[in-house]
């Protein structure tokens, strides 16, 4: 394969109109029996005719409340049914929804408000003693709270005619960046980009949400990761069952329960599923496929899982919040062991050399660069960092490395930042990790650079065990029996209680070298 753009295959199948979020919600939720159940939230069951009638009944409330189109309404919550109408009804109004973490501090907060400058703060109880901190410091906008919303449809007409806008160019969600190499940014992204998700969302070839399908909503819904499976589950008819946070014992209770087909997980959600004795005791053969993103996962890891559910494959996916979710994905049926998969549809990737730019062939790392539908329209008030974000040809500079195979599979190396540079080699952390997840003593680890003035830095190892018998040595010598000698770990292992990480399940670094 020559030194090429990877170019996705174009939408053949579930094709939506060209138009506003809120247009396209508006008339998919209608064709859909109103007696079907879309959402459960602690055995609350909730139809497609309740939500149609009381998405329309909160969007008529933000106008009462003088939200107009593109107007921001910030999002401080858990996860909970009411999130994703809140969500929806401001799509059909046109209002911009900025999703923020609800166990930010206040001084994070701060940060962010004064970015998004909110009309309106939707947030739970709890999420409202940091925010009213700040009513010395900003002018906070009005305030509505979940537990305030009627679940009870009243007596608003339930017709109601969605904002007409241009989805190119108008922003539907702000997201906030991951943050794990420094301090978030305020991520713009279109309609036409959520557009671009919801279809590959849908398509059978890629994450195939449909109405046959049931789905467990654990992720937050403020990552691009949970919000996009959540809103396209809506649209599917994908039943969706939500929980605030992972709680194993209710999890795996979930699975069972309501014989959940389709789990979207996180590399920390594999190592329970393999390595915890509770998992054991449930019925979890609904199970028929199951796809991880937020992190590299080893081939290894794969085959534990693909052993303990009886599926083909774990169908790895990549992306970022930058990119409205996914650029690569292993297709439905298909197994590659260690790829994140081909370029999704509407989408082109190139890989480059990370010194001069240049375009590389199969089987050459570099930066992983990506343009198409889904990519970001920039960083909210911030033209700097959007400007450096993407190069000459309109491609956004992922900071991740990778190559693709003469099939055109990708496979991520690491990020960019967090390569260890031991006496010239680079030491890939990711490498390190799946390896030390395999010993049947470490339920977690983490490799960072240790500063050397020698070497310029050694891989050091951070382990939560499983067996507390485990000693470095033992560790220590595991490494080196399974990788070539520049990766050895030679500064170390440390244990630790547990591997500090963001919410989408990516290990924060920043975080361990303070450690150090």
């Amino acid at each position: 394969m020559s030194a090429l753009v990877q170019v996705g295959p174009t939408y053949t199948k579930n094709c939506l109109p060209l138009k506003s979020l809120g247009q396209i919600f508006y008339e998919k939720i209608k064709q859909w029996d109103s007696e079907r159940i879309t959402l459960i939230d602690s055995e609350e069951e909730i139809t497609y005719g309740k939500f149609r009638q009381l998405s329309v009944q909160l969007a008529k409330e933000f106008q009462h409340l003088g939200v107009k189109k593109g107007d921001v309404i910030t999002i401080i919550s858990p996860n909970h049914w009411k999130y994703v109408l809140a969500i929806v009804a401001g799509f059909y109004i046109g209002a911009t929804i900025n999703l923020l973490n609800p166990d930010y501090t206040s001084g994070e907060l701060k940060h962010f408000l004064t970015i998004c400058n909110p009309s309106l703060i939707i947030c739970t109880t709890k999420s409202l003693t940091n925010v009213q901190k700040l009513a010395n410091e900003l002018e906070l906008p009005q305030i509505l709270l979940f537990s305030d919303l009627n679940n009870t449809p009243n007596n608003y007409n339930e017709e109601l005619t969605p904002i007409d806008l241009n989805p190119t160019k108008e922003v539907a969600l702000i997201l906030t960046s991951s943050g794990t190499t420094g301090f978030p940014k305020c991520v713009q992204l279109t309609h036409l980009n959520l557009r671009t998700t919801m279809l590959y969302a849908m398509d059978p070839n890629f994450l195939d949400l449909n109405q046959n399908e049931s789905t467990i909503a654990f992720l937050p819904y403020f990552h691009v990761f949970g919000c996009a499976v959540s809103l396209a589950s809506i649209l599917s008819g994908c039943k969706s069952i939500v929980m605030e946070k992972f709680i194993p014992d209710l999890f795996l209770t979930n699975i069972q329960k309501h014989k959940v087909t389709k789990l979207f997980v996180v590399p920390p959600i594999l190592q329970f599923l393999v390595k915890n004795p509770m998992v054991g005791k449930f019925d979890i053969s609904s199970v028929v496929d199951i796809l991880c993103g937020a992190a590299v996962v080893g081939k290894e890891l794969e085959e534990m899982v693909q052993e303990r559910f009886k599926v083909k494959s774990v169908r790895q996916v990549y992306g970022m919040t930058e990119l409205c979710g996914a650029a690569t994905m292993i297709p439905k049926n298909f197994q590659k062991y260690g790829s994140s998969g081909k370029v999704i549809s509407c989408t082109q990737i190139k890989v480059c050399d990370v010194a001069s730019g240049k375009t590389l062939a199969a089987q050459e790392i570099g930066e992983i660069r990506v343009k198409g539908d889904g990519t970001m329209k920039g960083y909210l008030k911030n033209e700097e960092e959007t400007k450096k974000a993407f190069d000459e040809e309109g491609f956004l500079k992922t900071g991740d490395l990778g190559y693709y195979d003469e099939e055109g599979y990708f496979y991520i190396v690491d990020r960019l930042k967090e390569i260890i540079k031991y006496k010239g080699f680079q030491v890939s952390p990711a490498e390190l990790e799946n390896l030390l997840i395999q010993h049947p003593a470490v339920k977690d680890a983490a490799v960072v650079g240790l500063p050397d003035e020698r070497a310029g830095e050694l891989p050091l190892a951070f382990v939560v065990k499983q067996d507390q018998n485990v000693t470095e040595k033992e560790l220590i010598r595991f490494i080196s029996e399974n990788v070539s000698v520049q990766k050895h770990l030679y500064g170390g292992v440390r244990f630790i209680e547990n591997i500090p990480k963001n919410s989408s399940g990516k290990i924060l670094r920043l975080k361990l070298q303070e450690l150090l």
